[in-house]
């Protein structure tokens, strides 16, 4: 859900670069707990991961400017660990097709990895006490609360947003000028923050949480479903890789 959509140039150097250090440092430690040989298994199911979340996140919805990722989906199917690794890897993608400027990439993968952490942490510990879907949903809208506010945070502390009025916190501050999918000139320009809800108008954090609301609901339900569906047809796949000792 979280992503900050900002072009090269404008996070100062010493954000970008921590982005960077920090989200290489957890894909390595990630890497060197897990067992190589039950990762290798996986890597067919960590593609087919990652494609599903390059389609959902340049799809926008139309009626809510946001988009759907399902990272919290790629740390309950994958594994937090596993889930974190994906996302880098969408995210070195997006970058490369100029949805965020390369200089970001390593803080849009902190922020939205800490969905597939949070989100498949959350809902292993919560599995077995209230069962898949609830433990999906619950885990899901933890997940995104917690990266939209390190998203929110990150952008006030650059001076992107303004976090007294909401003003431009609604798709990362900045955002691509509108074109054929909406992501394919990373021009820097400033949004309004602004919602028509229900035929009322909303602006500043009205709007911010309006939108929020709608897409945690959104994307917390349709990946509850794909849980069940998972659960359903192949329980095997919802396991996490252990570690090297086990």
């Amino acid at each position: 859900m979280s992503h900050v959509h900002l072009p090269d140039g404008v996070v100062p150097a010493i954000w970008w670069a921590a982005g960077y250090l920090i989200s290489l440092i957890v894909v390595f430690a990630v890497l060197k707990r897990l067992n190589m040989e039950k990762v290798r298994g996986k890597i067919p199911e960590m593609a087919m991961m990652a494609a599903v979340m390059l389609i959902t996140m340049s799809v926008p919805l139309g009626f809510i400017p946001f988009h759907m990722n399902f990272a919290a989906l790629a740390g309950m199917l994958m594994g937090p660990g596993l889930g974190f690794v994906v996302v880098f890897v969408v995210n070195f993608i997006l970058a490369l097709l100029g949805h965020g400027g390369i200089t970001v990439m390593g803080l849009n993968t902190l922020i939205i990895g800490v969905e597939a952490l949070v989100g498949g942490a959350a809902f292993r510990l919560l599995r077995g006490k209230f069962g898949s879907v609830p433990s999906a949903i619950i885990s899901t809208a933890v997940a995104l609360l917690l990266s939209t506010a390190l998203m929110i945070l990150f952008l006030s502390s650059i001076g992107v947003v303004d976090i007294q009025s909401g003003g431009g916190i609604l798709h990362g501050g900045y955002h691509a000028e509108d074109g054929v999918d909406g992501h394919e000139a990373e021009k820097p320009h400033r949004h309004d923050t602004e919602y028509i809800f229900g035929g009322v108008a909303l602006a500043g954090w009205a709007a911010v949480m309006a939108v929020l609301f709608l897409g945690i609901i959104l994307e917390s339900v349709v990946t509850a479903l794909v849980v069940s569906f998972f659960m359903k047809v192949r329980p095997d796949i919802i396991n996490p890789v252990p570690d090297k000792d086990r």
